[in-house]
């Protein structure tokens, strides 16, 4: 918004103006002096005509280029109704076509010059609505050049007292320059669905712990915002905190598990059915605060669901550990009951379920529940969410590693990634085997499977030109790991 509006600080910038600097100059125009032909003649080249133009409103070199200019005013006159449309093109047609057109950079200026001018002055308002709405369809999806900015900026200012789809089309071109345009068009559907003014949607943000927010995002709502809004919820307000959450896309059975970068349109990745969306914390190095009941669930859903997966590396040893962990989730659900056997097989990692004394267990969390007599479903979870901070994988993504290169290992591995290193760790001896700080990553490359029933790989190409080093990891989750490596290195999460 800043960025806009320190184009009209010093200037008039108006498009009568933007017309005589940068419009062909008809012969008629240079001939005309004296009296009102002289305010009148300027002003009339950006109000509507009744007749297409015959060549380019700017000035354009290319040929090609002066020759799509006059189809895309001949198709905004169909669009809006000024000209009857051609057999077997429909609106949605004619919308594709002058998106189309936008796609060519050089083109993008004129044809907001175009709709700017047809709007202008219509004596048909049934009409001149359906230019608006398209200039407001464009101001998302594409920016005009820096050139014409500050006019295009002005122009939507002084409608927007009178033109409420010229307030709509400045937020649009308010988003464009800070998220760089949706440029991807959109599917027919969408399309469709816009002609008939319906631009808002419910989507569902899937939390940890099986909670879904809902939400409506809009023809140009990107992830980012919608992450600040969720994290509202939770009263997150720090930037910094914010940008620890993604927002994933699911689609389907897990075929595709990636992050979001904050400035994705959404509707532009929410396109097929079995897509979902879902969020989580990546990063936990800001001070954790628990003074919001979502933000309490959320986080501890999140660390249970890894806990209870074996991801944090608790030792079969720890038994006061374990005790206590147990004791606090079957506080967490607000049992008062003492917990049966199978109780305590739900609330052990399901990796050392059978490794434990499980006999030990129950006794030390019997008297861990007694200690804890009083305690609420939020203070057991706080409490639970402290003690685990402790284990060696806390705040790290965790996935599971068949195979790894130049490290020989018992058995499967961990590979923890959080947003200053990658880690490979030995589950049964809980040592550290190789790091790779993320700053130093040159290449991260998808690997087919070594058989044919196998898993994927990932290839790290690390260090520098002088020494550079090379490791693949083979995992069932090799593309959901090389997209999120990917995001934390490039959307500024990623910390020296």
């Amino acid at each position: 918004m800043a960025y806009l509006s320190v184009f009209t600080d010093s200037h008039n910038y108006t498009m009568q103006e933007f017309a005589l600097r940068y419009f062909r100059k008809p012969q008629a125009l240079l001939h005309q002096t004296g009296g009102g032909a002289e305010q009148k003649a300027p002003a009339s080249l950006v109000q509507y005509t009744k007749a297409p133009i015959q060549e380019s409103l700017i000035n354009l070199s290319d040929e090609g280029m002066n020759r799509q200019a006059v189809e895309s005013f001949q198709a905004l006159m169909q669009f809006m109704g000024d000209q009857s449309k051609p057999r077997g093109k429909g609106e949605m047609e004619l919308l594709y076509e002058l998106l189309k057109l936008c796609q060519e950079e050089n083109l993008r200026d004129e044809i907001y010059c175009q709709v700017i001018k047809q709007v202008t002055g219509h004596p048909r308002p049934e009409h001149c609505a359906r230019g608006w709405s398209f200039l407001s369809l464009l101001t998302g999806f594409f920016p005009p050049s820096t050139t014409l900015m500050p006019y295009l900026t002005k122009f939507l200012q002084d409608s927007g007292l009178s033109q409420e789809l010229a307030r709509t089309s400045q937020e649009h071109l308010q988003r464009t320059v800070k998220y760089g345009g949706r440029r991807q068009l959109p599917f027919p559907g969408e399309m469709q669905a816009f002609l008939k003014g319906h631009t808002v949607r419910l989507v569902l943000i899937h939390l940890p712990g099986g909670v879904d927010y809902k939400t409506n995002i809009q023809t140009f709502t990107v992830a980012g915002e919608v992450l600040e809004e969720l994290c509202g919820q939770m009263s997150i307000m720090d930037p910094q905190e914010v940008q620890e959450f993604a927002l994933f896309l699911i689609k389907g059975e897990g075929e595709l598990v990636r992050p979001l970068r904050p400035d994705e349109y959404l509707n532009s990745v929410m396109v097929d059915k079995d897509v979902s969306l879902h969020s989580r914390r990546l990063g936990w190095e800001t001070q954790l605060h628990f003074d919001n009941p979502t933000y309490i669930s959320t986080h501890y859903s999140q660390v249970l669901r890894d806990y209870l997966q074996g991801k944090l590396l608790v030792s079969a040893q720890a038994e006061d550990l374990l005790a206590r962990l147990a004791a606090l989730q079957h506080l967490s659900r607000a049992f008062q009951d003492t917990p049966s056997e199978q109780d305590l097989l739900a609330y052990l990692p399901k990796t050392l379920q059978w490794q434990v004394r499980r006999a030990t267990i129950r006794m030390l969390m019997g008297q861990e529940l007694r200690r804890l007599k009083g305690c609420t479903s939020q203070e057991a979870q706080t409490s639970f969410i402290e003690a685990v901070r402790q284990l060696p994988l806390f705040g790290y993504t965790v996935y599971v590693v068949l195979r790894v290169s130049e490290v020989a290992l018992p058995g499967p591995g961990f590979l923890g990634l959080n947003r200053q290193h990658i880690i490979l760790m030995d589950p049964s001896s809980q040592k550290l085997c190789c790091s790779v700080a993320l700053r130093e990553l040159q290449r991260i490359h998808l690997l087919s499977p070594l058989e044919e029933q196998g898993s994927p790989g990932l290839e790290l190409n690390y260090g520098s030109a002088d020494s550079p080093r090379t490791i693949w990891f083979e995992l069932p989750q090799a593309q959901e790991l090389k997209h999120t490596i990917t995001f934390l290195m490039h959307s500024g999460i990623a910390s020296d």
